[in-house]
C-alpha cells in the first residue's frame, strides 16, 4: 500500500484523483482478468487530507431535505454509502483506494473473517479510529457505520468518525472523516448521517472536556497514527503485502502529479466531460 499525505486541499479535487485512481484500478484487474495485461494489479492507495474549504456531501440516496435552506457551504453529491456529512478544516479525511476482497482474504486471523468482506473492511476502520481515540484516553464504541465517544455525565454519545464507502468490482473509495479540532457548529444545521438529533464531537473536544492529560493532537500526528493502527488491523502477512512509508505531498504545488504521472492513460469522466489522466505508478519505490 502506498499512503500520501496531502495536507490541506480541495475537496473536488482530491474528489477527481480518487476517482482516477479507482477506475484506474478496476479497468487493470479487468485487463488481468481477462488475460489482455501481463502487467500486475495496481497497488492499494490511501490518500489523507484536511480539507480546505467547509463542504457538505450527499451519499446515494437523495437526503438532501436534511441540509440547511440557508447555508452557504458547498453541496457535493456522491456515490458513496450513508447520508449527509461534512468536511473541512480540522477534520482528517481518509480515502483508502483498494481492493477489498483481496485485503480480506489476505487478513491473518481477523476477528470478524466469518462476515462479509466489506463488512470486515467496515470494522477495520472503525477500529483503527478507535485505537486513535484509545490513544488520546477517549473511551468509544462503534455504532451506525461509525465512531462514538461515550457518554459522560449526563454528555449523552456523540459521534467522532464518519464511515462512507463506494465500491465496484471489490475495490473501494471514499472512507473516513474524523474529527480532530474542527468547527463542531457545522454539524448541528444538517441530519447527520441520517441520524436525527444526534451530534458530534472531536478529539480536542472531547480531551478538554474530559480533563484528559497530554498535547492535542495535530492533523499530521494522527494521520500518522492512523496509517499505523489501519495496517495493524488490516492484519496482512508482511512476506506478502507490504505498506510503503507515507510520503508527505502538503507542500507539493504538483501534488496530483506526484500520485498520477506517467505513461498509461485512462478517462475519467466528470460533469459530462471526459477527463485524461496520466498515470504510472512507481511500483518499486516510493515517491519522495
Amino acid at each position: 500500500m502506498k499512503c500520501f499525505f496531502l495536507g490541506r486541499r480541495g475537496y473536488r479535487e482530491v474528489l477527481a484523483v480518487q476517482e482516477t485512481l479507482y477506475k484506474a484500478k478496476i479497468e487493470r484487474q479487468s485487463l488481468i482478468r481477462r488475460g489482455e495485461t501481463t502487467q500486475p494489479a495496481l497497488p492499494d492507495v490511501t490518500l489523507m487530507v484536511e480539507h480546505a474549504q467547509p463542504v457538505y456531501t450527499l451519499g446515494r440516496r437523495d437526503t438532501s431535505e436534511g441540509l440547511p435552506r440557508d447555508s452557504t457551504v458547498e453541496v457535493v453529491p456522491t456515490r458513496r454509502g450513508g447520508g449527509i456529512t461534512w468536511h473541512g478544516p480540522g477534520q482528517l479525511t481518509v480515502y483508502p483506494i483498494v481492493h477489498v476482497q483481496h485485503l480480506w482474504q489476505g487478513a491473518q486471523q481477523p476477528p470478524a473473517k466469518d462476515r462479509s468482506p466489506i463488512v470486515w473492511y467496515s470494522a477495520v476502520l472503525e477500529r483503527t479510529m478507535m485505537s486513535i481515540a484509545t490513544a488520546h484516553g477517549i473511551p468509544s464504541h462503534p455504532y451506525k457505520t461509525g465512531v462514538w465517544a461515550e457518554e459522560r455525565e449526563g454528555v449523552p454519545h456523540r459521534k467522532l468518525g464518519s464511515i462512507g464507502l463506494q465500491l465496484g468490482s471489490w475495490v473501494s473509495m471514499h472512507g473516513t472523516g474524523l474529527n480532530v479540532c474542527n468547527d463542531l457548529s457545522y454539524f448541528d444545521h444538517i441530519v447527520m448521517c441520517e441520524l436525527p438529533g444526534e451530534s458530534a464531537t472531536s478529539l480536542h473536544q472531547e480531551m478538554r472536556e474530559r480533563g484528559i492529560a497530554g498535547e492535542l493532537p495535530t492533523i499530521p500526528e494522527v494521520a500518522a497514527l492512523f496509517y499505523r493502527e489501519m495496517a495493524a488491523h488490516l492484519r496482512q502477512d508482511e512476506t506478502s503485502y507490504a505498506f510503503d512509508k507515507m510520503t508527505d505531498l502538503s507542500l507539493e504545488k504538483e501534488w496530483e502529479k506526484a500520485i498520477l504521472q506517467g505513461d498509461e492513460y485512462y478517462r475519467v469522466k466528470k460533469k459530462s466531460e471526459l477527463l485524461i489522466h496520466t498515470i504510472r505508478y512507481n511500483e518499486n519505490k516510493t515517491i519522495t
